[in-house]
């Protein structure tokens, strides 16, 4: 019958297409086909741990809309997979970079107060209260690198800081601040119509969802089973391949009801 996006609520369309602006289409495309052929293979024991046959043939039709749109295909690629990336690295840089100016403005407070620069003090304790939170967007978390530097380049802090980690922080501040607008101009760029984008992260999000959702029943099936090699057929490879890589655990669970 095919894939039906106009029954969809309005919520669960909108944490779909949240979710697969995270994945680039050739990934999502890949964990498809690699969880279809688990389920193949392992499928009719899932159905009691929460995966059911009409899930798996959600997740076929989501995976063949995706390949009806050209996923796939050399000559039709976007880089929507390569402005992730690239969004992504420079928003985790830039948290580092933001922890780290956080902690050398902590540094140089201290020195400023046993001075007694008393108005001084007061004004990074406000930006630090002000920004304990990271934002969670490009433009607002550049927004907050630029504050931090401009409180490190006041002459009487960048004094007390200046041994203490000053100049590089304001550098990397102000070349973190540039990394995410940058990232941020490429992202926002049309990869077609944005109706063709928007669909594509909603079928992006929907097999993110079914994926998961396939994989908690796998690890809750091979648990009471002992069948270990249940769990293993159902890993996120594709999906959370690059976080891997570096080091970060993929979370579990679908970001939408599927």
């Amino acid at each position: 019958m095919g894939l039906d996006l106009t029954t969809l609520s309005p919520e669960s369309r909108a944490a779909y297409i949240k979710d697969g602006k995270r994945f680039g289409s050739e990934d999502t495309l890949e964990q498809a086909n690699q969880t279809l052929n688990a389920y193949a293979a392992h499928g009719t024991k899932l159905a009691d741990y929460g995966f059911g046959p009409s899930d798996a043939t959600e997740l076929q039709d989501a995976r063949d809309e995706l390949i009806s749109a050209g996923v796939g295909r050399e000559a039709k690629r976007t880089s929507k997979k390569i402005d992730t990336v690239a969004y992504s690295t420079a928003m985790r840089a830039a948290h580092g970079i933001r922890f780290r100016a956080r902690s050398v403005l902590g540094g140089a407070k201290r020195v400023l107060l046993s001075t007694g620069e008393t108005k001084t003090v007061q004004k990074v304790e406000t930006l630090l209260d002000r920004d304990s939170a990271a934002a969670g967007d490009a433009e607002g978390l550049a927004k907050q690198l630029d504050a931090l530097q401009d409180s490190l380049k006041d002459p009487i802090v960048a004094s007390a800081a200046k041994d203490r980690g000053g100049p590089k922080a304001v550098t990397d501040l102000e070349a973190g601040a540039k990394a995410l607008r940058d990232a941020a101009k490429v992202k926002a760029e049309p990869l077609g119509t944005p109706v063709e984008t928007e669909t594509l992260d909603l079928i992006d999000g929907m097999i993110a969802s079914l994926a998961r959702t396939a994989k908690d029943a796998a690890d809750a099936a091979a648990r009471e089973l002992s069948e270990p090699s249940i769990a293993t057929a159902f890993e996120l490879s594709a999906l959370y391949r690059r976080r891997a890589k570096k080091g970060d655990a993929p979370g579990a669970g679908g970001a939408a009801g599927g």
